[in-house]
């Protein structure tokens, strides 16, 4: 036990146990050229089976579990209902990951979907995997954040012994949360993912808490006050279409992040095997836990009280279950702390993804403003960017619904390019057929599926409610809306970036893409067995390559012999 705890308090990541040299062109105004992938040093391989499906684990269990069900059940109707709905959330999220996992096997280098996006439709001049970055960065990881915020405060204030927790007191808080989250990042990455790995910890330890609970509830270990929410069955249900699209984006929004581990793949070991069992068991287990955390839910908390519980459903349940002291106070505290460190893990990645994106050239001059600050070895500039879009995204919404509106808003974007990034692969099975690293091959009417209920929450949130929306605080097209032209808004940059500065500089800002797709070609691998072999290869069939080294080795003592004297 001291050893597994050890390991999840001192767990060091990659820049605090080894520091990487990286090659980088020279500047975008002196040279028309750009460093690609290949001229990288290659990513310390980090990341086993284990650590791998807890990184899919932890992620897709924020927030969404505790703030989602009591929207969820309104839309829908029923308990029974919104249970179909979860279930069937996992079955697709497991056809998504699937695709995921081929993607991954065939790139196995950082950057996930904006890699697998750039690979399956490189035309127009890289505009998808562009538009992918961009909404990221721009509109998806902030307003997440921004989502996240008022649900902590929700929990907090509820503990404290607020009737009305909605509106600028929950805003208030979460502003509060997300500054600390800031300030950690820009002090210490050591600090913050030590912070990350112990409210990972309260996360799970939270759910197990619930579920567990509702299981002994229902076989009567606990009293609680008796409700029809199951007898009814699907006696209520509601029929609108467009209800069902949002209450689908709820839970996907549940489910996002078993695509997590894709954007670390080049640090993964042994990716044929680990990859495909950790996203996998990563779906399969947070399945099973939504679904029996429902069921426990509506055991205990009655259809019309979870309705207007809204967010703090989780906190109506711990009330009912343990008391005033215990359910009223200490849970919804540790609920908050379990959302805490979800904003915790979406501020340290969204970060490191600029410099991604700086990576492969999609900003312009980006490496005066991104990468690690000298001292304190963390990208200050990025997270002061991604901490004033979060901020606007907070304040922004009406007050009352802030979450509703941003879950909405920027689930429209991800899952988007989530359904693109699945159709990728399928179109990768027929562009490229015989790519040397596609050790995996998804099961393609499970993509279809996945592929086509992306469209039906990207298209149904446009379609008008039969029901009446008078009372709403915002029109219905409102979030589907700013997510559309958020995510189209990102032409005009890719517009400039992609073809009016190559036109005048020369650069060739798709090198990457070539150079990868060529060394694919040639198979090459990306774990340490594989690059043994190339070194092996090198050594014994390239003797022109070692004679070459050799040559520079030879130049440069020579130089600094003439230096010397």
């Amino acid at each position: 036990m001291p050893d597994i705890w050890k390991r999840v308090w001192h767990e060091k990541t990659e820049a605090e146990s080894d520091i990487v040299s990286q090659v980088w062109g020279s500047s975008e105004d002196s040279t028309p050229s750009i460093a690609t992938p290949a001229q990288m040093a290659p990513a310390r391989k980090n990341i086993g089976i284990f650590s791998a499906t807890a990184m899919g684990v932890s992620l897709m269990m924020g927030s969404g579990i505790f703030s989602t069900p009591a929207s969820i059940l309104k839309l829908v109707g029923t308990p029974s209902m919104a249970l179909v709905l979860w279930a069937l959330g996992a079955v697709i999220s497991f056809g998504g990951a699937t695709a995921f996992i081929e993607l991954g096997l065939m790139y196995r280098r950082n950057g996930g979907t904006m890699r697998f996006l750039a690979h399956a439709f490189p035309r127009p001049k890289l505009m998808l995997a562009f538009l992918f970055s961009w909404a990221m960065i721009v509109c998806i990881r902030p307003g997440a954040i921004a989502a996240n915020g008022p649900v902590i405060g929700k929990y907090w204030l509820y503990a404290a012994g607020q009737s009305d927790s909605s509106g600028w007191q929950a805003r208030g808080v979460g502003f509060g949360c997300i500054t600390f989250v800031t300030a950690i990042n820009i002090v210490s990455a050591k600090w913050s993912l030590r912070l990350i790995n112990l409210l990972t910890v309260i996360k799970i330890v939270v759910i197990l808490i619930i579920v567990i609970t509702g299981i002994i509830a229902a076989a009567g270990g606990i009293h609680v006050e008796h409700n029809d929410n199951w007898s009814r069955g699907f006696s209520g249900t509601r029929g609108d279409a467009r209800d069902y699209a949002s209450a689908l984006t709820k839970v996907f929004w549940a489910y996002d992040g078993f695509t997590n581990l894709v954007y670390s793949l080049g640090e993964l070991r042994r990716p044929e095997r680990n990859l495909p069992w950790s996203i996998s068991a990563s779906v399969v287990i947070v399945g099973i836990l939504y679904v029996l955390a429902n069921v426990a839910f509506f055991i205990v908390v009655p259809i019309d009280v979870a309705i207007n519980s809204e967010e703090i459903l989780a906190a109506e349940f711990t009330f009912r279950v343990f008391g005033q002291s215990v359910g009223k106070v200490a849970l919804p505290i540790f609920i908050g702390l379990s959302v805490l460190g979800t904003i915790c893990a979406q501020t340290y990645g969204v970060s490191r993804l600029l410099d991604s994106t700086n990576e492969v050239g999609f900003i312009p001059y980006g490496r005066r403003f991104c990468g690690n600050h000298a001292k304190l070895g963390t990208p200050i500039y990025s997270l002061v960017a991604i901490y004033a879009l979060t901020l606007l995204y907070l304040f922004a919404p009406p007050p009352g619904k802030v979450f509703d509106l941003l879950v909405d808003f920027v689930q429209w974007s991800t899952w988007l390019f989530y359904g693109l990034a699945a159709a990728g692969a399928i179109v990768l099975r027929y562009t490229k057929p015989h790519h040397p690293l596609r050790t995996f091959k998804s099961f393609h009417p499970l993509n279809i599926m996945f592929i086509a209920f992306c469209i039906y929450i990207t298209v149904f949130p446009f379609v008008p409610p039969t029901s009446d929306t008078s009372d709403a605080p915002y029109p219905f097209y409102l979030s589907p809306l700013l997510g559309l032209i958020t995510t189209l808004a990102g032409l005009i940059p890719w517009y400039f970036r992609m073809y009016w500065w190559p036109k005048k500089t020369g650069v060739n800002l798709m090198a990457w893409i070539e150079s990868e797709d060529a060394e694919d070609v040639h198979g090459a691998g990306f774990d340490e067995h594989d690059s043994e072999q190339r070194v092996d290869q090198v050594d014994e069939s390239e003797p022109d390559v070692k004679e070459q080294t050799r040559t520079v080795d030879d130049k440069q003592a020579n130089d600094e012999q003439i230096h010397v004297r």
